[in-house]
């Protein structure tokens, strides 16, 4: 599996810090990127983003455990319960992506940072977990329009722990893109793919806004390449080169 990763990450005027972190790892023949997106509110949901970011890539980056989702569901269920201590009123949605070098891949999801595939534009796999669509389906740029879409019926939270939802392929290829609401529900189509391309919103009132984009191909011998935006909220358990 040849990859290509990313970041893109433009802090919000709605807290003195950027609470978006995302971190990658690797071990012989898989790759896991993870997204979290602290809670507005809050002190210090930043910091508990990060945390929940560098517990999940040492893990991954340490073990010889195979992979599972059941694994991973247990192994968060474990890092939620370190970090209760040091961030009890803590809340981050969180998105995890896993693929092995064959292209098989399961993405854990909890919150609004939602899972996308990119061809020219976005379309999007998975659906946040917010108050606007709790009893009914609604398609996502009416929960991007909704208030209530800030209330999240699941995240990663302090005070208990939800299983987060799965999602399995057998095969995945082509360019993915991990992002938090700051993107998906605030920049039109044309600001994302000007965001994918490098620019800046400069809007005066905004949330954090973050990507993590991912190439992906079967094609090759297996290889990482990244490009970290120079963001220092991106950690890194990979040899992979760096632009």
């Amino acid at each position: 599996m040849k990859i290509e990763a990313r970041w893109l990450s433009q802090k919000g005027t709605r807290t003195d810090d950027n609470r978006d972190h995302a971190g990658i790892a690797e071990r012989h023949g898989e790759f896991l990127a993870i997204l979290a997106d602290g809670a507005t509110h809050g002190s210090n949901n930043g910091g508990y983003a990060r945390a929940i970011v560098e517990a999940v890539a040492d893990w991954f980056a340490g073990t010889g455990d195979a992979w599972g989702h059941e694994l991973t569901q247990a192994k968060l269920r474990e890092i939620h319960q370190a970090l209760r201590k040091s961030f009890p009123r803590g809340s981050a949605s969180v998105i995890l992506f896993h693929v092995m070098d064959t292209g098989s891949l399961t993405v854990l999801h909890s919150g609004d940072c939602l899972l996308g595939r990119h061809d020219g534009q976005v379309h999007w796999q998975v659906t946040p977990h917010t108050l606007a669509n709790a009893l009914a389906d609604m398609p996502l740029d009416s929960i991007a329009k909704s208030p209530t879409r800030h209330l999240l019926t699941q995240c990663f939270r302090s005070r208990e722990f939800m299983a987060p939802d799965v999602l399995a392929e057998e095969k995945a290829s082509g360019t993915l893109l991990l992002a938090t609401d700051g993107f998906w529900a605030e920049l039109t189509e044309r600001e994302q793919e000007a965001f994918l391309d490098g620019g800046q919103s400069a809007a005066p009132e905004r949330d954090d806004r973050s990507v993590l984009r991912l190439w992906l191909s079967t094609e090759g011998p297996s290889e990482i390449l990244l490009d970290n935006g120079g963001s220092a909220n991106f950690y890194v358990r990979t040899q992979a080169p760096q632009k």
